[in-house]
């Protein structure tokens, strides 16, 4: 019987799961790079309101990552608008193995003429940074959905456009790795995204103290300038040190754990289909986790060479921020024992309605029984 991971706790970010049976320990610590990495942590904690630490590694780990073998690495950063998430993005865009990309439209993905710049061209190779996706969220719905069925080929390492014109048949190929910023509203259009095929692993960024940011912010402002270079000198430091690094092989043994929380997660983040009178349209078929296994290697091999080499609480947190924000809500409530509707509800603020649809979805994707049982057994926090 396969398991479920239990939810990550935001106040307990510090006390990571057990997993039974395995040891996450792995060799010790590059001593160098945990120096470089808490020098960086350093820089953020004297100049920014931060609690999120956990994702912070896990934004720099997916940047270091860029200098690991293996396919592709989109990593999505949500968070609220202004709660800091872009500003380590931004130290990041500075290094010169990366590409700063904000605005995306059909036509720039596709190429254009065959002599003209292509933007494919220009980021192949490359840690792309998107700092807000805010641009992508407000085209137009016909754009929109384009831009998703287009990130899918590309996502493969090939888009082919054929035009019908004088330009005709142009093959692009291109590989690159690509750390982007949203906001929450974006959970709007996951369901699109979702039945053209998921592509980005999702980190859910955990804001500080509204005050206490609005505050540090104002202490910041005359001295924001020096205090990014500040940060992006430090920043480029520990990728320059990464890029110098051996990235330790995982061995199949650790390959076997990453990839149940790939399945695990390719399943819990499936999309069920409902129309507007929320009936289901379809039967869902799961997402097969091999795409998502693959990220999460990478990932890994960027926390062990940063010298973090208890990986698994981060990959559990993943597997939770993966999901859709509901459904992970109703799911923490089941994990932690509460079985009915009505008190999920109340705990949950959210309608009685709202509730048994979630919980509908969950049956559908045979995550829980009848009588709202896990199906599979837990490993607890």
């Amino acid at each position: 019987m396969s398991s479920i991971i239990t939810p990550k706790n935001p106040e307990s970010l510090s006390n990571p799961p057990k997993i039974e049976n395995f040891s996450l320990e792995g060799p010790k610590p590059i001593d160098p790079m945990l120096e470089t990495l808490s020098g960086v942590e350093a820089t953020l904690r004297k100049h920014f309101e931060i609690v999120d630490w956990q994702g912070v590694e896990l934004l720099l780990a997916a940047a270091v990552a860029h200098y690991a073998p293996g396919e592709m690495l989109w990593l999505r950063e949500i968070g609220p608008s202004r709660s800091g998430k872009t500003e380590l993005l931004r130290a990041i865009s500075g290094h010169p193995d990366c590409a700063r990309m904000e605005a995306i439209t059909p036509a720039a993905l596709r190429g254009g003429l065959k002599e003209g710049a292509k933007l494919l061209a220009r980021i192949d190779g490359k840690l792309v940074i998107t700092k807000d996706l805010a641009t992508l969220l407000t085209t137009r719905k016909d754009a929109r959905t384009e831009i998703f069925g287009l990130l899918r080929p590309i996502k493969d390492g090939e888009l082919i456009s054929d035009f019908g014109s004088d330009e005709g048949y142009l093959p692009q190929k291109a590989k690159f790795d690509w750390i982007v910023a949203t906001t929450p509203a974006f959970e709007q259009h996951r369901q699109l995204e979702s039945l053209l095929g998921e592509r980005f692993i999702d980190l859910r960024w955990i804001p500080g103290n509204r005050e206490d940011m609005a505050y540090r912010a104002g202490t910041n402002n005359p001295y924001l300038e020096s205090i990014r270079i500040e940060l992006a000198t430090s920043v480029c430091s520990l990728m320059e040190r990464a890029k110098a690094s051996s990235f330790m092989t995982l061995s199949e043994a650790e390959i076997r754990i990453i990839s149940e929380f790939g399945d695990k997660t390719a399943r819990l983040r499936t999309p069920v289909q409902r129309d507007k009178l929320r009936n289901l349209v379809s039967y869902p078929e799961p997402e097969i986790g091999t795409d998502l296994t693959q990220g999460f290697c990478r990932l890994v091999q960027g926390l062990k060479v940063l010298g973090l080499t208890r990986y698994g609480p981060y990959i559990n947190r993943l597997l939770w921020d993966c999901m859709p924000k509901l459904r992970s809500q109703v799911l923490g409530c089941l994990v932690r024992g509460e079985t009915s509707a009505d008190n999920i509800a109340k705990e949950t603020k959210l309608s009685k309605r709202t509730i048994d649809y979630q919980l509908e979805d969950l049956r559908l994707l045979e995550t829980v029984d009848a009588d709202n049982q896990l199906l599979h057994a837990i490993i607890h926090m």
